[in-house]
């Protein structure tokens, strides 16, 4: 990998780290799932599930979107990517505005900033996904 696309990388990482903390809250909050394991463990190993799987399809975006196959299956798990791109942006909101505003975006602008600022942590595990599963960018 050139060492221009593993700075890019890096960089991405850390927004995509940002993302799957704040998607994991999200999604609790909005399931109203204790996110503390000793509660219930159950509820939160499903929460850590859920958000593992919106998680790895934004990770496989990449794979996702270049496979020349159109068969059902292909069809079926881009409407899940679909899917978990909506619920990403949801729950990645809910746990930014938890963890930045405390629970409340404010002001109009607030909430802008919020909306930009969740739509970049989503897009850089989108990103990231071409960076590390993009067989043209990551050749010597």
């Amino acid at each position: 990998m050139p060492a221009g696309v593993r700075v890019v990388a890096s960089v991405l990482v850390a927004g995509a780290l940002w993302n799957l903390f704040t998607t994991f809250y999200g999604l609790a909050s909005l399931l109203d799932l204790p996110v503390d394991p000793g509660i219930n463990p159950v509820q939160f190993t499903f929460g850590l599930v859920l958000t593992l799987i919106v998680f790895g399809l934004l990770i496989a975006t990449h794979l996702i979107w270049s496979t020349k196959h159109n068969d059902l299956m292909l069809q079926v798990l881009k409407a899940a990517w679909g899917v978990c791109i909506a619920i990403d942006l949801v729950a990645s909101w809910q746990g930014t505005k938890h963890f930045v505003f405390y629970g409340d975006e404010g002001d109009a602008a607030r909430a802008l900033g919020l909306a930009l600022a969740t739509a970049l942590t989503v897009s850089s595990t989108i990103f990231l996904s071409r960076l590390i599963l993009g067989k043209d960018l990551t050749a010597s």
